[in-house]
């Protein structure tokens, strides 16, 4: 709602700003500069586009945990934002795994700088821009779901992690939702020709 606001006063603007400054002056002579008002007006909309860049919930949304998501999806979410990682914003797909890290595996992992890191790491970056991903279930009960993720990264080369989410048990906004609470070290299964 503010950036349609603020979109509208852009392009509204100069114009209600000449309106006002002839009807204060009591200019007689009421010659529209039409040319002009319609160039500041197109100046203030591409400021106002570039500043709503940067403004903090324009940015697009990254899924947020519910209790309605399954296991499954929770873990494919999460590779397939580290898969494009970089869209729509730098590091999204890290940002939308953060999101899926269960609060105890934060406060081991966390802040999201350092979680950041940790990604970027020997161990993970592999996750980052692979190429293709395959999920299977290894383990699960009413509480825990254990996977085992099969990865090709973006060099050919093929990895394997185990990947654990728990329902979060605590109260709260998060409660019964499945979150990340362990990935493995990778195991190097080859590269593919």
């Amino acid at each position: 709602m503010i950036k349609k606001i603020l979109l509208l006063f852009a392009i509204l603007a100069p114009f209600i700003t000449y309106f006002f400054y002839t009807k204060l002056l009591k200019v007689s002579r009421k010659k529209y500069p039409i040319k002009t008002l319609s160039i500041i007006g197109l100046i203030l909309v591409l400021i106002s586009l570039g500043s709503l860049r940067f403004y903090d919930n324009y940015l697009p949304n990254l899924t947020e945990p519910n209790a309605s998501l399954k296991p499954f999806e929770v873990v494919s979410i999460q590779l397939n934002s580290l898969q494009r990682n970089n869209i729509p914003f730098k590091d999204a797909g890290i940002e939308q795994v953060w999101k899926f890290a269960h609060p105890n595996n934060k406060k081991i992992t966390g802040p999201l700088e350092k979680f950041k890191k940790m990604i970027y790491s020997e161990s993970y970056k592999m996750l980052i821009g692979h190429e293709i991903s395959e999920i299977k279930i290894l383990n699960k009960n009413s509480t825990i779901s254990v996977f085992k993720i099969d990865i090709l990264s973006n060099d050919k080369k093929k990895y394997s992690y185990v990947w654990q989410v728990e329902k979060v048990q605590q109260e709260g906004l998060l409660k019964n939702c499945w979150m990340t609470t362990s990935v493995s070290s990778p195991e190097y299964l080859g590269e593919v020709i």
